[in-house]
């Protein structure tokens, strides 16, 4: 009876302690391995100004104009910050103005 009680709980504890041991551990997944996976998504869209004057934008490294009424496509990098390059009456030059990301894709983006 003894014997049994013992090997019973070396096998318990054992098995408690292999279970925390598999998930003590975070998955092997490093920060820049995922901006790097962002740095390759592309997405699709398209800029249009509704404004009375024309608008600068900086796209990354790139300078884009958007002329008054026309729409532009672009396509960039998921990640890529859109800067106003001069001032509009909703956007002060240097002033974030969109973070490309999926929910873009193949939508327009009215600046005013």
């Amino acid at each position: 009876m003894k014997h049994n009680f013992v090997t019973g709980t070396m096998v318990l504890a054992a098995a408690m302690m292999t279970a925390t041991a598999v998930h003590a551990q975070p998955p092997a997944f490093s920060p820049a391995a995922e901006r790097a996976t962002l740095k390759n998504k592309m997405v699709s869209f398209s800029l249009r100004n509704d404004g009375d004057a024309a608008i600068g934008v900086k796209a990354g490294d790139e300078e884009l104009t958007l002329q008054p009424g026309k729409t532009l496509p672009v396509k960039l990098a998921e990640g890529t910050q859109l800067v106003a390059t001069n001032t509009t009456p909703s956007h002060a030059s240097g002033s974030l103005i969109v973070v490309v990301s999926s929910m873009l894709s193949d939508n327009t983006l009215v600046l005013r």
